[in-house]
Parts: C-alpha cells; structure tokens; sequence
C-alpha cells in the first residue's frame, strides 16, 4: 500500500489522520502491531492518546502496570517528528522531491531533512546488501540497460541523464537493478558478478560490453535489435523482452 502511494495528496486523502497512519505503518510491518509489558509480561492493549496510540498495560481499570510509544521498537522510536510527518518525508523522498520542498511540505527544518535522507538511504544500502543473487542452475537471466531522462516542457534534448542496468530471472521473477555511471564493461561486468549466479544463462543484446560474458556464467546468447526481437538459437528463443518490460 505505501509503495502505491506517489504523492502527498494521495497520503492524506487515503489516510487523513495520524491514527490512519498508525495502522498503515503497522499494515507494512513499520510499527509492531503487538507489545509485551515489561514489568509483568502481559499482553499490552492499544489504546487512544490524543491524536495517535500507545500500548498500555492495566493492572486495574484505574491503574495503569506500563506503557509504551507507538515508536517502540522501530526505527521511528528516536525520532521527534509525528509518525504523519516521517511518512511524508519518506513518500516525498520516494518520489525524488527536494530537500528544500521536503523541508517546506513537512514542516521541518533543512537539517531535519537531509537527517533523514541520509537515513533512509543508509537503509536502503543495507537491505540491498542482504539481496540473494539472482538466477542459478541453468535460470535463464535477461540483462539490459536503459537511459533515463527528462526534457523540459516535453521537448528538446533530454537532460539529467541516468543509465540504469538490470536483469530478469525467467524462472523466479526475480530482478535486480543499479544505477550506473557507464555503460562500459569495467562498470556492468562486476555488477552482474555480484548479482547474478554464476551457474545462469545470461541473454543480452549485442553490447560490446558484454562480450566475454561468457567467461563468468555458464553460457550467454545474444540478440541483434537492430535485425530483429527474438534470436532462435535451436530450441532457444533469445530475447531480452523481459528484462525490458
């Protein structure tokens, strides 16, 4: 659900409130949705606290055993923003907006701001550093490249240029995908080593950059796109359609 959401007002008109959000995190596993006492080990209840939560455990219906933040636990628990104002940082970054937009959107300072850009992105890092490599004995793995780009207006040269390289397991469905500086052979080469399993079969158009692929994996094929999509190489239909789509 978070990942559908592109854009501030798509935010707060699905989810208009800080309790809203609340159930949001828990839905995406960003807050837990139970809690333990401390003191007694209890079950702890969610209950309402001005405009959010917190895990209470009673020991009577006066008295209260302990309580928690609806942060406990998660990486939202040092933050002092509302859980309304982390989202939107999040989806605001998400969607590549500025630090200064972010700042003003928000209600928080640039510090505040470049604070948690450089948070989620360390985040990001690490996830991506527990990605299992993709294809395997025999997988058949479609690797391509493409150019990002954006023309002012619509029209006239692309500017802000950005190469991004991944693959495809035909089998799994499983995908990789880096931003790269380059196209060369020094830059894909080592990426596709690292992401993808020696034992697969890698199909790729014609690249010079990808001509000793066949060194480093079981097998690699090619197609020539300027001649045609698919390449029948005995019962092997070549293509990078996949990796494309």
């Amino acid at each position: 659900m978070l990942a559908d959401i592109n854009s501030i007002a798509d935010l707060t008109a699905q989810f208009p409130t800080e309790k809203d959000i609340c159930h949001l995190l828990m839905d995406e596993d960003l807050l837990h949705k139970t809690a333990k006492c401390d003191k007694c080990g209890n079950n702890m209840s969610l209950r309402s606290r001005g405009s959010s939560y917190e895990w209470r455990c009673r020991v009577s219906k006066s008295q209260d055993c302990s309580s928690k933040s609806i942060k406990y636990g998660s990486f939202f628990k040092n933050t002092k923003l509302t859980l309304t104002q982390a989202t939107k940082v999040m989806v605001m970054w998400n969607s590549q907006y500025t630090s200064s937009q972010i700042s003003k959107e928000v209600g928080i300072s640039e510090r505040t701001t470049c604070d948690w850009r450089n948070f989620l992105r360390e985040i990001c890092q690490k996830t991506e550093s527990t990605y299992e490599k993709i294809g395997g004995n025999d997988h058949i793995v479609e690797i391509d490249e493409t150019n990002l780009h954006s023309r002012k207006y619509g029209v006239g040269k692309g500017t802000n240029e950005d190469w991004i390289f991944g693959g495809i397991d035909r089998e799994s469905g499983k995908v990789f995908m880096k931003r790269v500086v380059n196209r060369s052979a020094s830059v894909l080469v080592p990426l596709l080593q690292a992401n993808v399993d020696k034992r697969s079969v890698v199909y790729s158009d014609e690249w010079r950059s990808y001509s000793q692929l066949k060194r480093y994996f079981t097998d690699h094929y090619t197609v020539c796109h300027k001649t045609q999509f698919v390449n029948v190489v005995g019962t092997r239909r070549v293509c990078t359609n996949g990796v494309e789509s």
